[in-house]
């Protein structure tokens, strides 16, 4: 069982060692411990048996273990206050009007990896969960059209293909029309599914084989990758060695989403066996009023102040919330006027 004393001593080995990266030895401890140094040497030995410290062989001081950094996210952290320096950065990062939600989202990845010098990601409500509010099938010339979607968070999202040989600009309104009256305000995940099931059988009302096939086909490319996350993120430079998975927006997205499927606030992980090796991902979820939930994401070394890294991804949150706030209140109000 560890004591408050323990407690206490893993909590500043793991905060000193975030600011001067070298072992710490129990003389370190000594200001802030009040106890001997006889007990905090015990004390530290406990706690490496416990496997929260451990000993590097360079030096007879302590560094904090996987273990140690779990138990303390778990049971010790608490958020510390920010200052008004760091308050003032964030407020006026988001300072002035935004009129495109990736601008929101995107300023919060800037403003997180400026403060918090780590790389950073956003996402916006899961897609899966959103709903599609508007479709448009734009014809831009005889070959050519643009599909447009309204997602239920704002994001609008394009797809352009070709329009096959067996199909004119009527079939295209029999199309759009299939989608308004079949597909309109369903949830994304949802439409995945009618898209297999639903619609050919639609389809094959409305058109003659072959046709039929073609049509279908159309519907597989305007839908193709409805489902995909879009990233947004920033700083992805300071983690050259592993440019690779940061590269790779899906399996970013994917991992985010994993770590943080549950009804916490906040997540850390430390998995080996995740794409972020060797890294610690740090989330938070922010509220996008009256649609869901969105999530900051940082990733950087194990060894971080995580005190302050989660208080300004909060403070982060808070704002980027406030501003979400104006923003659907304004989008609102100017939709219920239109319609």
């Amino acid at each position: 069982m560890i004591t408050e004393r323990q407690k206490e001593i893993l909590e500043l080995i793991i905060s000193l060692y975030a600011h001067e990266h070298t072992p710490i030895g129990s003389k370190s401890l000594l200001d802030s411990v009040k106890a001997s140094s006889a007990t905090i040497r015990n004390d530290m030995k406990a706690l490496e048996e416990m496997g929260l410290i451990q000993k590097e062989h360079t030096s007879s001081g302590r560094i904090p273990s996987i273990a140690g950094y779990q138990y303390y996210v778990k049971n010790n952290l608490q958020l510390e206050k920010t200052s008004e320096s760091e308050l003032f950065q964030v407020m006026k990062a988001f300072d002035g009007e935004f009129v495109r939600l990736s601008d929101l989202l995107e300023t919060a990845a800037k403003t997180l990896t400026h403060l918090s010098g780590l790389t950073s990601f956003v996402l916006n409500v899961p897609q899966k969960q959103q709903e599609l509010i508007n479709f448009e099938l734009v014809l831009i010339d005889a070959h050519s059209v643009l599909a447009i979607f309204t997602l239920s968070t704002g994001e609008v999202r394009t797809n352009q293909f070709v329009l096959p040989r067996s199909l004119s600009e009527n079939d295209l309104l029999i199309i759009k029309r299939i989608v308004t009256e079949r597909l309109l305000g369903k949830r994304i995940l949802d439409i995945h599914y009618s898209l297999r099931t639903e619609i050919p059988q639609i389809v094959s009302s409305y058109f003659v084989s072959p046709t039929t096939s073609d049509v279908l086909r159309v519907f597989e490319v305007i839908f193709d990758k409805i489902l995909d996350e879009n990233v947004i993120s920033a700083g992805k430079e300071k983690l050259l060695d592993h440019s690779q998975i940061f590269t790779n927006d899906l399996l970013i997205a994917q991992e985010i989403r994993q770590v943080t499927d549950n009804d916490e606030l906040r997540t850390v992980e430390f998995d080996d066996a995740s794409v972020f090796n060797g890294l610690s991902l740090i989330a938070q979820k922010f509220l996008i009023p009256y649609r869901g939930l969105g999530t900051l994401a940082l990733v950087g070394p194990i060894e971080l102040d995580y005190r302050r890294v989660m208080s300004l991804m909060d403070l982060t949150a808070k704002v980027l919330t406030m501003k979400l706030t104006d923003y659907y209140r304004y989008l609102d109000g100017n939709h219920y006027e239109i319609h």
